[in-house]
């Protein structure tokens, strides 16, 4: 029947509200460690100071040098593989997926069975710094939503999942809820091109040097709504999807592999959500500073791939400007947009910045 494969889910859909993390927390592959870091920084082209020099971390009211906000999941995400486990690269063949894999998506093993996944959407509340030294790990997996859902790339459905990060002190470090599509891929030869341009060169931001100025603090007095952050733009090519796939530890296929992606319905291979994330902090950080306080992300939705070969351009507009318990804060509208148009967002960033 039609629609046998949306009373597949349902099964799914009635544990709404469930908490499947039932095993011992499972430690991320790494602590963090400063060339971890510089790993992560690296294809953002992200030279925020707070992430290298000690110094300044601690000028700045850390302790030591701290983690990108948006490398929590990567340091929290277990190993591929550990001593001692049975093997997961079993098969040659070419585009032989590894028989497990953190980045494979949380599962109830209710699930019809899925040959496609990937993340939609994102939100994280920031609660405490992750340090050089930390070791995190993931706590809960509860189940908030499952949408069964037919898409231009296939049958399936999206899910939504609530779960923590702490550190080795079981200190909570970050809230998330993570959005993801398990999918049965339409046939391959349905899988649409990438949509032609719609701008023309001219109308793009020119790319520009890292050229802020970490020693200039942006005050709350001196932000106004309407205000706009600097435009950044990252150009995808294949070497740069990469360099970005061992930093943050995302090494699904789809990401880094045209072939495979294309399977999945995609129209190439494309950037993940955690490299996406990054750009994103990376642009509000430069506009904050090093005083400034990232506080939550919201509505991080990904609405159209970013594939290779494309640019991802970056924007943000000061929506919001308030006080609360005496502390200045700002709601930043965020948005990615490649050359078929918006492709994240809007999203919402909060962060705190000093009076003076």
């Amino acid at each position: 029947m039609e629609d046998d494969w949306r009373r597949d889910w349902q099964v799914v859909a009635d544990t709404v509200g469930t908490d499947f993390d039932t095993d011992p927390p499972v430690e991320g592959a790494d602590r963090i460690e400063s060339g971890l870091i510089r790993r992560f920084v690296e294809p953002l082209e992200f030279s925020c100071p707070l992430h290298f020099d000690a110094a300044v971390a601690r000028k700045h009211g850390y302790r030591d040098v701290v983690a990108p906000l948006t490398s929590l999941i990567t340091f929290s995400m277990p190993p591929i593989w550990r001593p001692g486990e049975p093997p997961v690269f079993t098969v040659a063949a070419r585009d032989a997926q590894p028989d497990r894999s953190p980045v494979s998506g949380r599962k109830t093993g209710l699930e019809p069975e899925c040959t496609g996944f990937f993340a939609t959407d994102i939100a994280m509340d920031w609660l405490r710094p992750a340090y050089v030294g930390d070791r995190l790990h993931r706590r809960g997996a509860t189940l908030v939503s499952c949408v069964p859902k037919e898409t231009s790339v296939g049958r399936g459905a999206f899910m939504t999942w609530e779960s923590d990060i702490r550190n080795q002190r079981d200190e909570r470090v970050a809230r998330v809820r993570t959005g993801t599509y398990s999918y049965v891929p339409n046939d391959a030869d349905r899988a649409q091109p990438a949509s032609p341009a719609t701008r023309s060169r001219s109308d793009r931001p020119r790319l520009r040097e890292s050229d802020v100025d970490w020693s200039r603090q942006r005050t709350w007095n001196e932000v106004a709504e309407g205000d706009r952050l600097p435009s950044l733009a990252f150009p995808i090519s294949v070497y740069r999807l990469v360099v970005e796939a061992g930093a943050n530890r995302d090494f699904n296929s789809i990401h880094h592999n045209s072939d495979y992606a294309r399977a999945t319905g995609a129209p190439e291979m494309y950037a993940n959500t955690l490299f996406l994330q990054g750009m994103w902090e990376r642009a509000v950080r430069e506009y904050v500073g090093l005083a400034g306080r990232i506080r939550a992300l919201s509505n991080f939705r990904m609405g159209r791939f970013n594939v290779a070969g494309d640019t991802v351009e970056v924007h943000g507009t000061v929506v919001r400007r308030w006080r609360e318990d005496g502390v200045g804060h700002v709601a930043i509208e965020m948005l990615s947009e490649n050359s078929s148009g918006v492709t994240v967002g809007p999203g919402l960033v909060t962060a705190t910045l000093p009076d003076s």
